[in-house]
């Protein structure tokens, strides 16, 4: 049932929407993979319990970890015409903001129905792993579903645990099929309006939000294909400015994707932007709204408005927005112009009065080496160890700098070096604890009481910002 893209089919009208926290791959493992299962089987009982022909979907489960193309299109194609939405209940389910506005998403479709009665009786929640009471936010809460009905050990462990234990094999059918008869029941008897498709990720967030130090931007300076000079190859870039991959030439999969999964795994919650359109709110040094990582190709500082606008970016320096130099060791154009191009970015990227404010390369090197960040595997390390710096220079923002510190205002020099133990890579789903043990959540000060870092907090200037505000097609990206 998969197309050649990852996802399930949409282009008829699915019983159900399968939504989940995505994970990604660790090494050649997949972490979704009793996800999938469960998603087959159940799509096999649907079948039987209907005279749904076989050639359409039965469901609709995304499996491309938003990317590729039309990702999000294919996502809101299916949430525009599903009967039944089906949220699989995990801790990480809740603190996703893309499985947010899946919910979100449907729950304004089914409050459109006929006496508004199929928001939440559209709705055939999976436990996937026991949650304790109160552990669901206030609109996982509000719908009626009553899983004591249900097998004893499913109702306390949920359905992970007794697909991992082979004899539990009978019960776990025993749930399927009874989660497939209450899809096809809510299906026959609650009429949720067909809609046109309305792209989910501009949508808001189901769910209670994060704090603000969980939320990475993730902003890409690059061009898009049409504004590569004559003097660029083409081939590293796409139709948007997010697409850049400049270390596989012709490649299909972007990097801002990748660092995207890899901010998942230090449990960021990452959204791609062009930094473009992103500036000028990174660059707010009184009230930031997250930390960010801006990935930055050189070659665009040949480009004079936007060379303007990363040298006022350096001037700011917001402490708690890293910045990464992917470069292409292997691209011949690159190799023949890394002294010059290495000289541009340094002097464009000096904080105003002269010092220094490097990018993020020693993680490649030794700090001076002029090839950045050279090849694929370098970056992975890179951007995480951005990251991670960045998140914590936005939760120590505006903290006492202890005497002879130097500057009151935190510099971006301060962000840079390998982190001291904050590398968490993400557990996979069939490992994920109940909510029971979770660990709390940081308590992030109000923004309205956060002080300003210096007197340094005058508007961008006129004359950049009216450059940058075209609202080119595609520049923000949700992930």
């Amino acid at each position: 049932m998969n197309d050649a893209e990852g996802g399930r089919k949409a282009s008829a009208k699915p019983h159900f929407f399968l939504s989940y926290a995505h994970m990604p791959p660790v090494g050649t493992r997949n972490p979704n993979s009793r996800v999938s299962q469960f998603y087959e089987d159940l799509c096999e009982a649907v079948l039987q319990l209907t005279p749904l022909p076989t050639a359409d979907p039965v469901g609709f489960m995304d499996e491309t970890m938003h990317q590729g193309d039309n990702w999000a299109v294919k996502i809101s194609e299916a949430l525009a015409t599903c009967r039944v939405f089906v949220p699989l209940y995990h801790p990480r389910l809740f603190r996703s903001t893309p499985c947010g506005q899946e919910w979100y998403t449907f729950a304004q479709r089914a409050a459109n129905a006929p006496g508004g009665t199929a928001q939440n009786s559209a709705i055939v929640p999976v436990l996937w792993v026991g949650m304790r009471e109160g552990a669901l936010p206030a609109v996982a809460s509000a719908v009626q579903f009553n899983h004591s009905s249900f097998p004893r050990a499913y109702a306390e462990d949920g359905l992970y645990a007794l697909m991992a234990q082979r004899h539990h094999q009978g019960l776990y059918e025993k749930v399927v099929y009874k989660l497939a008869r209450r899809i096809v029941e809510v299906a026959l008897e609650t009429v949720v309006p067909v809609v046109e498709p309305v792209d989910f990720t501009t949508n808001p967030s189901a769910f209670p939000g994060r704090s603000p130090a969980d939320e990475l931007t993730i902003a890409v300076l690059a061009f898009k294909d049409s504004e590569v000079p004559a003097h660029r190859d083409r081939a590293y870039y796409g139709a948007r400015r997010i697409d850049w991959q400049p270390y596989v030439r012709g490649g299909d999969s972007a990097l801002a994707e990748k660092a995207a999964q890899l901010a998942r795994q230090c449990d960021l919650n990452p959204t791609i932007h062009e930094f473009d359109l992103a500036a000028a709110r990174l660059m707010e040094l009184e009230r930031p709204q997250g930390p960010g990582v801006l990935l930055l190709d050189r070659w665009v500082l040949q480009d004079p408005q936007r060379c303007a606008l990363v040298r006022e970016f350096a001037r700011r320096n917001p402490a708690w927005v890293a910045v990464v130099e992917p470069w292409n060791r292997d691209d011949p154009q690159c190799a023949a112009e890394t002294d010059t191009l290495a000289a541009l970015s340094e002097q464009v990227l000096r904080h105003r009065g002269g010092s220094p404010r490097p990018s993020f390369r020693p993680i490649a090197g030794d700090g001076t080496d002029p090839e950045g960040v050279p090849t694929a595997s370098d970056f992975g390390l890179a951007f995480q160890h951005a990251a991670i710096r960045a998140q914590k220079a936005f939760k120590e923002r505006g903290l006492p700098r202890p005497p002879g510190t130097g500057e009151s205002r935190p510099r971006l020099r301060d962000a840079f070096g390998p982190p001291q133990n904050r590398y968490r890579p993400e557990p996979a789903l069939d490992d994920e604890p109940a909510m029971d043990d979770e660990p709390a959540m940081d308590d992030e000060p109000a923004m309205d009481d956060e002080p300003a870092l210096d007197d340094e907090n005058d508007e961008i200037d006129p004359e950049l910002d009216h450059e940058f505000d075209e609202d080119d097609e595609g520049g923000d990206h949700d992930v």
